[in-house]
C-alpha cells in the first residue's frame, strides 16, 4: 500500500563505526561486568595445554600522529606498563584482556593512551550498536582488542606491508617503522560464532538488524567473513579501519604458516543464549533466537468439513434433497392415487367431528369458525370499507387531494437544502460504538492521525535489464537503474517538489512531514534518488579509486546503499569540489535525514521469483520506482484544506505529465490521499446518464403497459402515459420527500442511499399502480354505480394488499435501522420513510390522478393532449371487462400448466433442489469487497491499484497501542515487560511481537516493532548521547558540535550493578530530552525522529508521568481482503495476550490494542456473517408480524410468505458464491432490499389466496395466480428488468457487481418464487378458507346458518375440484367480494 513507507520515513538514523570523531573516553561500562568471572582470551590448545605464552612479543606500540593516517609504529618488544587512568579505559571496553594477569602481577600491554582512545572511540560506536546482547559484543571486542593491546601479538598477528616514517619517531620505542597492513590470523570457527552470536541483534527504532549496517557494502548479504573483511578495509581502500587489516581464517585442524611461531587467534566464544558472566545475563530473545521460550504452537486454522474429497454441507444437503424429494413424491402419488379411487365419495367435512351438542350457542360457535377467524374477517372488512369510503372520497375531490398531497410532499422536499452527503468511508462504514473506529478516535486524538500519502510509481516499459561489471564480478540490474530512466524520475520529483496549489498557493513544504526538525528543515520523501540526495551532479558523478583504479558509477553506489541504507556515508564516492576545494563525499541518507529502504522504494524486483529467495538479493532486478511523498495529517477535518488543495494541483500536474511528459520507456501510476473520495464522487456522477437511461426504459414500459387499447382508433384514448409518468413522479417524489425529511431531521445520507432507494421504491410503487390500474380495467362499472364510487369499490379491494406490502416492507428497513454500520443504518431509514411516503402518497395524489384519467378516457379525450375530444362521451355502463393479454395469458395456458399435478411435483422437487444446492454454496460466499471494484472502468487509480499488486513490497504499518493507565513505566518490572533487550522478560510486549513475527504466514506480522524503551535505555548507556553544558546546565545534542568541550555526562543513577534500570527520578528526568533529541552518527538513539509522536506524557520531572504510547511495527505483504481481516483478527490476539502480561504486573486492567489505518474499514467483515443474518431476521421477523396482522391474524398465510421470503434469500446467496459478489456492506444493503421486493413477490398473490372461497386449493391457487400474476409479473419482472440491463453497461464496476448482478437475481429468482413455486405450494399447504366468511356467504344465500351436509359440500382440505360446473364457478367468482352482500349473493348464481 501507499502508505506503508510511513513507517520507515520516522527512523533515526543508526551510526556505525567509521574514523574517529571525538577525543573523550566513552563509558563503556554496559558491555562488561568487571567484578565477574570473564572467559579466557588464550586459544583452545592452550587451555587443554594448561600453558600460556612465554614466547610472543608485541607487534606495535604508539601511533603516528603526522601520517596521512593513524598507522601505527612497529615494535617487536616486551609489553609495557600504563597509566591508572589508560588502564581503567581499557578495562571498561576491554575487560577480558585482564584475566590473565594474576592479582599480584602488574598488567603489560603492546598499547599507549593514544591506542587506548582510538580504540574506544572507533569500535565504541559498533559496540553500542550491538551492546544489548552481551555476548555478541563480547566475542567481537575480543578480536579488536587483543588485536590492539594483547601483550602477545606475535602469536596470532603478522606483518603484511610496513613502511619508513623517520620524520616523528615513536617516542618510547624510538620506532621509525609504521604499520601499514596486518596479518591476523583467526581461527574460522570462533569467527563462525562470534558472527553466530550477533547476527540477531536488532536495533529497535529502526525494525532492522544491526549486523548489516556493520557489514558495510554487504549489507544484507553478510557474512563472519565478509563482517571481519569490511572492518578490517583501510581508509587508503575505502574503509573506515586507519590501515589494512587482512584476516586468516584458519579451519580447525589445518596448519598456518611458521606453527612453532604463529596460532590462530581462538579464544572460546560465548553462544547468545549464554551469559558472559554470573551476572550479566544472556541476550534476549529479541537479539537471540536461541534465548526464547519454546513459542506456543499457533492453533490450527479451521479447516471446512469434508466428507471424502466433498464438502460436508454439500454432501448432507445432497442426502436431504435425496431424501425429501424420494419422501415427497411417494406420498404425493399415493395421494393422488388414493383420492383417484376415492372420487365419487363425499368429501371430508370442515371439521373431523361435528358437534352432537344440543346446545345453540356451540353450534353456532362452530359454524362461524373460531375466534381469530372471526377477527380476521371482521379486521379485513374494516380495512376494505375504510379504504373503500377513503377511494371514494379522493375520486370525488381529486384536485383538492392533489394539491394537498402535493403540498405536503413539496414542504418535505425543501428539506433537501438541509442535506449532507458522507462520503468518507470511516463514516460509511464503520460504526462509531464499533472497536475499530473506537481505536482509531483514541489513537488520533492521543497522538496524531496516520499520515496523508502521495505516491507515484514509475515503471520501465519495453526496455531490457543490463549487465554492469563491478569489482566483485558482473553484475544484473533492471531497467529501472537506467540512467535515462533515474534522470527522468529525478526530473519528475523536482517538479512534484515545486507544485504550488492553486486556491491556497500550498506549497509542498508547508504541509509535508519533517522528523528531523530543528536540525534538518527538509520533506520526507521516500524515494531511491534520496540515494543521491536528489542531485543530479550526484547521480552523474563518477570517482576513479585510488588504489585500483577502478571506476566508480551511480551503480556502484546504487549496489552499497541496497545493501546498506543506513549508512551516512560511501567512502568510494568521496571526492575534492574542484571548484571549492572542499572535500565532498555521497551517503545513502536521503536529503530529510532518514534511510530510503530498497524495498519501499524499488518494485518489480521479484518478478515472480520464488519465495525461498531473500527480496536483498534481487533488490538491482528492479523494474519500477516509487516515490512517495508523506504529509501531515488533521485530525479536524476542517484544517486539511492546504493538504486537499495542493493535492488537487498534485493530482492535475500528474494527469498532464502522464499525457504530455511521460517517455515511451515509462508507465506511471499515482495516487493522493483525497483520490479514492474524488473518485467515489466521480463514479456516482459518471453513472448519472446510465442510471437516467434505466429509469427512462422503466418510465416508457410504464406508460405503455398501463394502457390497453380496445382498437387502434382509441389508442391515443386508452393509453395511460399520463397517468403512468405521474404516478413514476408520485414515486420519486417519495424518494425525494423522504431525502428531504431527513434532510430536515438531521440524518446524513449516502451515495448508496441516491443509487438504490429509488430502484426500491419504484419496484414497490410500479406493482401498486399496475395492481389498481389493471384491477380497475378488469372489472367495469356496475348498475348505478358513480365513477368515483367505481374507483372508491377497486381502491377497497386492492388497498389492503397494497398496505400489507408497503406496511411490512416499511417496517422492514425501519427495524433495520438497528444495524450499527452507518451506510446500512442510513439507507434503512431512508428506505422506510420513502416507502411510508410512496404509499400515503398513492393513497392519496394518484388515486385524485387516476380518478381524473379514467374521467378523461369515458370523455373520449386524447392522453397527453386532453383538451382534445375525438368523439361523444362514452356511456360507462356500455364499458365491458379489459382483460390483458397477460392477463388471458395467465388464466388460460400459464396457471392450469403449472398447476397441473405433474408440473407441480415438478416444481417442488426442483426449487427444493435450488435451495439445498444454494444451502450448500451459501457457507462458501466469500467475505470482503476488493477496492477496485469501488473504482470507474476508466479512472487511474484501478493502474494505482494495479501497480501496488504487482510491486508492493512492504505491508502497512501496525502500532501496538498501550492505553493510558496506572502501569508505572518508572519500575523496573514494568519496564522488563515491555523492553526486547538486555534483561527483559520473554514474555514482555516486544518479545510477544518478535516471536509472532517469526511466523509471518499466519501472524501477518513482519518485524520487530521499534520500542521507545528499549532506545530510552540505550540512550542512557551511550555516554555521548546523555550530555548537558557544565556551565549552563543546558543539553547538549550530540548531533551539534562542542567546539569547547563544555558539554560533560548528564547526571543519572541506575538500581543495579549493571547499569541497565535507570531511578525513578533519571526516568522522568530525562524522558521530554529524549523524545527531542535527533539521532546521529555519535548517538543513533535519539528519540526525535522515531518516537516523537509516539509517546504522550503528562507533568515534569518527578510528576511526569507517562499516558498513552505505541511500539510501531509493520504487517507482512496483504493483498485481498481476507488477507486485511486476518492480519487484524492475529494482531487483537497478539494485544489482547499483552493485555494480559501488562494486567498481572500492574495489578490492574491495563489495555493494548493494535491499530493500521485499514482496521476501520476491514472490521466489518469480521462480523459480516452475524450481522447479515441479525439485520436480515429482523426484516424478516418484521414482515412476518406485519403480514400476520394484516392478513387478518392468519398464522398460516404468514408462514407461507416467511418460507418463500427465506428461500428467495438462500437462493440469493447461491447466486452469489456463483457470480462471485462478496458479501460486505453493499450486498448487505442489496439483501435487506431484497427481503422488500420479496414481499411484493409474494404478500399479493398470498393475500389473494387467503381471502378466495373457492372450494379448493387448487382452484384458490389459480385463481390468486390470474388475478395477481399478471400484475406482479408486468409491475415489477418486467418494469425493473429493462431498467436493469442497462445497469451492466454502466462505467462503475461496484454497479455492474452489486447492482446490475444482484438486482438481476433478485429480479428473477423472486419472479420464479412468487410466479412458479409460491402457487404451487399454496395448492399445497395453502391455508383454508375463512370460515367465518363462508358463514357470512351462506347466511346472506340461505338466511340461517349451513348444515354439516352443507358444510360436506366445501372440501377445503382437497385439493380435488368438482367436476361440473366447477369451472365456470371459479372463474365468476374470482372477482368475488365476500364482504359485500350483492357479491355473495350473485356468487350462488354464476351464469349459466
Amino acid at each position: 500500500m501507499g502508505r506503508d513507507v510511513v513507517f520507515v520515513s520516522v527512523l533515526a538514523l543508526l551510526a556505525i563505526w567509521y574514523n574517529p570523531v571525538c577525543s573523550e573516553t566513552a563509558d563503556l561500562e554496559l558491555l562488561h561486568e568487571s567484578d565477574s568471572q570473564h572467559h579466557s582470551i588464550w586459544t583452545r590448545k592452550e587451555l587443554a595445554n594448561g600453558s600460556k605464552d612465554s614466547q610472543g612479543h608485541c607487534m606495535w606500540y604508539g601511533t603516528c600522529n603526522d601520517c596521512e593516517y593513524a598507522y601505527n609504529y612497529a615494535y617487536q618488544g616486551d609489553a609495557m606498563p600504563i597509566g591508572e587512568t589508560d588502564l581503567q579505559a581499557l578495562e571498561s571496553v576491554c575487560p577480558e584482556l585482564f584475566d590473565q594477569f594474576g592479582p599480584e602481577d602488574e598488567p603489560l600491554f603492546c598499547c599507549d593512551s593514544r591506542q587506548i582512545n582510538d580504540l574506544i572511540v572507533n569500535f565504541g560506536q559498533a559496540l553500542n550498536l550491538v551492546g544489548r546482547c552481551p555476548s555478541c559484543a563480547r566475542n567481537l571486542r575480543m578480536i579488536f582488542c587483543s588485536m590492539t593491546c594483547d601483550p602477545h601479538h606475535s602469536r596470532f598477528l603478522a606483518y603484511n606491508t610496513t613502511q619508513e616514517h623517520t620524520i616523528t619517531p615513536e617516542p618510547i620505542t624510538n620506532s621509525t617503522v609504521v604499520v601499514k597492513a596486518l596479518n591476523y590470523y583467526i581461527d574460522d570457527t570462533f569467527v563462525t560464532e562470534m558472527y553466530d552470536s550477533c547476527k540477531e541483534v536488532t536495533n529497535p527504532s529502526s525494525n532492522s538488524l544491526v549486523m548489516p549496517t556493520i557489514c558495510g557494502q554487504w549489507g544484507e548479504d553478510c557474512s563472519p567473513h565478509r563482517l571481519l573483511d569490511f572492518m578490517g578495509q583501510g581508509m587508503s581502500n575505502g574503509g573506515f579501519s586507519p590501515f589494512d587489516i587482512y584476516f586468516q581464517y584458519i579451519p580447525d585442524g589445518e596448519p598456518v604458516p611458521n606453527p612453532d611461531v604463529i596460532e590462530a587467534f581462538d579464544p572460546q566464544a560465548v553462544p547468545c543464549y549464554e551469559a558472559i558472566s554470573n551476572t550479566s545475563g544472556s541476550c534476549s530473545c529479541v537479539d537471540c533466537s536461541g534465548s526464547c521460550p519454546k513459542p506456543k504452537p499457533w492453533p490450527p486454522l479451521p479447516q471446512p468439513w469434508t466428507v471424502g474429497s466433498m464438502y460436508g454441507v454439500s454432501f448432507v444437503m445432497m442426502m436431504v434433497f435425496i431424501a425429501v424429494s424420494i419422501t415427497f413424491l411417494v406420498t404425493v402419488f399415493w395421494k393422488w392415487h388414493v383420492d383417484r379411487v376415492a372420487r365419487g365419495v363425499k368429501r371430508r367435512s370442515l371439521q373431523p367431528t361435528i358437534s352432537t351438542t344440543s346446545s345453540t350457542d356451540s353450534q353456532y360457535e362452530y359454524v362461524q369458525g373460531s375466534f381469530m377467524e372471526r377477527a380476521g374477517a371482521s379486521m379485513e372488512k374494516a380495512l376494505e370499507s375504510f379504504f373503500t369510503e377513503w377511494g371514494t372520497f379522493c375520486a370525488r375531490w381529486p384536485w383538492m387531494v392533489l394539491i394537498f398531497g402535493l403540498s405536503v410532499a413539496a414542504a418535505l422536499t425543501v428539506g433537501v437544502i438541509y442535506l449532507e452527503v458522507t462520503i468518507d468511508p470511516v463514516e460509511l462504514w464503520a460504526a462509531p460504538e464499533s472497536r475499530s473506529r473506537q481505536e482509531k478516535d483514541y489513537f488520533d486524538k492521543s497522538f496524531t492521525p496516520f499520515y496523508r500519502t502521495e505516491q507515484v510509481i514509475l515503471h520501465a516499459e519495453n526496455i531490457p535489464g543490463f549487465d554492469y561489471e563491478t569489482l566483485s564480478g558482473t553484475k544484473r540490474f533492471g531497467p529501472a537503474f537506467r540512467l535515462d530512466f533515474l534522470l527522468e524520475a529525478l526530473h519528475l520529483q523536482h517538479d512534484i517538489e515545486a507544485i504550488i496549489g492553486d486556491e491556497m498557493n500550498t506549497t509542498l513544504g508547508a504541509i509535508c512531514y519533517k522528523p528531523m526538525l530543528p536540525d534538518v528543515d527538509e520533506c520526507t520523501i521516500q524515494s531511491v534518488l534520496g540515494w543521491w540526495q536528489g542531485r543530479e551532479d550526484y547521480l552523474l558523478k563518477s570517482v576513479v579509486g585510488t588504489t585500483n583504479g577502478y571506476n566508480y558509477t551511480y551503480l556502484d553506489h546504487a549496489i552499497y546503499c541496497s545493501k546498506n541504507p543506513l549508512m551516512p556515508y560511501d567512502n568510494n564516492f568521496k571526492w575534492v569540489n574542484e571548484t571549492t576545494g572542499t572535500l565532498e563525499q555521497i551517503g545513502c541518507l536521503a536529503e530529510y535525514g532518514g534511510p530510503a529502504f530498497p524495498y519501499v522504494v524499488l518494485g518489480g524486483f521479484r518478478n515472480g521469483e520464488n519465495e525461498s529467495v531473500s527480496d536483498e538479493s534481487l533488490y538491482m532486478n528492479a523494474t519500477a520506482l516509487i516515490l512517495t511523498f508523506i504529509v501531515n495529517n488533521k485530525a479536524d477535518k476542517d484544517l486539511l484544506g492546504p493538504a486537499k488543495d495542493w493535492e488537487k494541483k498534485f493530482l492535475e500536474y500528474m494527469k498532464y505529465w502522464k499525457e504530455n511528459k511521460m517517455p515511451g520507456y515509462m508507465s506511471v501510476a499515482y495516487m493522493a490521499e483525497r483520490s479514492i473520495e474524488d473518485e467515489l464522487t466521480r463514479a456516482s456522477q459518471s453513472d448519472v446518464v446510465t442510471i437516467a437511461i434505466s429509469y427512462c426504459i422503466m418510465f416508457a414500459y410504464i406508460a405503455i403497459a398501463l394502457g390497453q387499447a380496445r382498437s387502434f382508433s382509441r389508442l391515443l384514448v386508452d393509453s395511460k402515459i399520463t397517468l403512468g409518468i405521474g404516478g413514476v413522479i408520485i414515486v420519486l417524489l417519495s424518494v425525494v420527500a423522504s431525502i428531504g425529511f431527513y434532510g430536515y431531521v438531521g440524518v446524513p445520507a449516502t451515495l448508496i442511499i441516491i443509487e438504490v432507494i429509488p430502484f426500491l421504491v419504484l419496484a414497490v410503487g410500479v406493482d401498486n399502480i399496475f395492481i389498481l390500474v389493471q384491477t380497475y380495467q378488469r372489472e367495469p362499472r356496475r348498475a348505478n354505480e358513480k365513477h368515483e364510487e367505481h374507483i372508491g369499490r377497486i381502491v377497497g379491494e386492492v388497498a389492503p394488499s397494497m398496505l400489507l406490502s408497503s406496511i411490512s416492507e416499511a417496517f422492514c428497513f425501519f427495524l433495520g435501522a438497528l444495524s450499527g454500520m452507518p451506510a446500512v443504518k442510513a439507507f434503512a431509514l431512508y428506505a422506510g420513510m420513502a416507502l411510508l411516503l410512496d404509499f400515503l402518497l398513492q393513497m392519496t395524489c394518484f388515486i385524485g390522478l387516476f380518478s381524473l384519467d379514467t374521467a378523461r378516457q369515458e370523455s373520449n379525450r386524447l392522453d397527453i393532449c386532453c383538451c382534445v375530444q375525438v368523439g361523444k362521451k362514452s356511456d360507462p355502463k356500455d364499458a365491458v371487462a379489459a382483460e390483458g393479454a397477460l392477463y388471458k395469458l395467465f388464466q388460460d395456458a400459464y396457471a392450469p400448466f403449472i398447476l397441473s399435478k405433474p408440473m407441480r411435483a415438478i416444481v417442488m422437487v426442483v426449487f427444493f433442489g435450488w435451495l439445498c444446492v444454494s444451502v450448500a454454496l451459501t457457507p462458501r460466499v466469500e467475505v470482503g469487497l476488493d477496492q477496485e471494484l469501488s473504482m470507474p472502468e476508466d479512472s487511474y487509480m484501478l493502474d494505482y491499484f494495479a501497480y501496488l499488486a504487482k510491486y508492493l513490497s512492504v505491508g502497512a504499518p501496525v502500532y501496538f497501542v498501550v492505553k493510558e493507565s496506572s502501569y508505572n513505566y518508572t519500575d523496573q518490572r514494568a519496564q522488563q515487560k515491555l523492553c526486547g533487550g538486555r534483561g527483559c522478560d520473554t514474555d514482555s510486549l516486544v518479545t510477544q511481537i518478535y516471536l509472532a513475527s517469526k511466523n509471518k504466514s499466519r501472524s501477518y506480522i513482519a518485524a520487530t516493532p521499534a520500542s521507545w524503551i528499549d532506545d530510552y535505555l540505550d540512550w542512557f548507556r551511550i555516554y555521548e548521547c546523555c550530555k548537558v553544558n557544565g556551565n549552563t546546565g543546558d543539553f547538549c545534542p550530540a548531533f551539534q558540535p562542542d567546539p569547547f568541550l563544555d558539554c560533560v555526562e548528564c547526571d543519572k543513577t541506575f538500581i543495579d550493578t549493571e547499569k541497565l534500570w535507570p531511578d525513578t527520578r533519571t526516568f522522568n528526568n530525562w524522558l521530554p530530552t529524549f523524545l527531542i533529541d535527533n539521532p546521529c552518527e555519535l548517538c543513533p538513539k535519539g528519540g526525535h525522529a522515531a518516537y516523537g509522536q509516539a509517546l504522550v506524557y503528562n507533568g515534569s520531572q518527578e510528576n511526569l508521568t507517562v499516558g498513552a504510547n505505541y511500539y510501531m511495527t509493520y504487517h507482512s505483504i496483504l493483498r485481498t481482503s481476507k488477507d486485511f481481516y486476518s492480519a487484524l483478527i492475529e494482531a487483537r490476539v497478539i494485544s489482547d495476550s499483552i493485555s494480559e502480561t501488562l494486567s498481572a504486573v500492574a495489578n490492574s486492567k491495563v489495555e493494548v490494542f493494535p491499530y493500521s489505518i485499514f482496521y476501520v474499514y476491514y472490521e466489518q467483515y469480521l462480523t459480516m456473517w452475524r450481522d447479515v443474518l441479525i439485520s436480515l431476521s429482523i426484516s424478516i421477523a418484521a414482515i412476518f408480524v406485519v403480514t400476520f396482522i394484516l392478513l387478518g391474524l392468519d398464522i398460516h398465510s404468514s408462514v407461507v410468505v416467511l418460507i418463500t421470503i427465506i428461500m428467495i434469500l438462500v437462493d440469493m446467496f447461491g447466486l452469489m458464491y456463483l457470480w462471485d459478489i462478496t458479501l460486505n456492506a453493499v450486498s448487505l444493503v442489496n439483501l435487506v432490499m431484497a427481503v422488500g421486493i420479496s414481499v411484493e413477490f409474494c404478500s399479493h398473490i398470498v393475500r389473494a389466496f387467503a381471502v378466495s372461497i373457492e372450494p379448493t386449493r387448487i382452484a384458490r391457487s389459480k385463481e390468486s395466480l390470474v388475478r395477481m400474476g399478471s400484475s406482479v409479473l408486468s409491475g415489477i419482472t418486467l418494469t425493473k428488468f429493462g431498467g436493469i440491463v442497462v445497469l451492466a453497461f454502466a462505467k462503475s464496476q461496484i454497479f455492474q457487481v452489486f447492482y446490475f448482478r444482484m438486482y438481476l437475481g433478485i429480479v428473477l429468482i423472486g419472479a420464479a418464487h412468487g410466479l412458479i413455486f409460491l402457487p404451487v405450494l399454496l395448492s399445497f399447504i395453502g391455508p383454508g378458507v375463512n370460515r367465518h366468511k363462508l358463514y357470512l356467504k351462506n347466511r346472506i344465500l340461505g338466511g340461517m346458518s349451513p348444515s354439516p351436509t352443507q358444510i360436506l359440500n366445501y372440501p377445503q382440505f382437497s385439493d380435488i375440484p368438482r367436476e361440473g360446473r366447477d369451472d365456470e364457478i371459479h372463474r365468476h367468482n374470482a372477482n368475488v367480494d365476500v364482504h359485500r352482500e350483492t357479491d355473495v349473493a350473485a356468487a350462488s348464481h354464476p351464469p349459466s
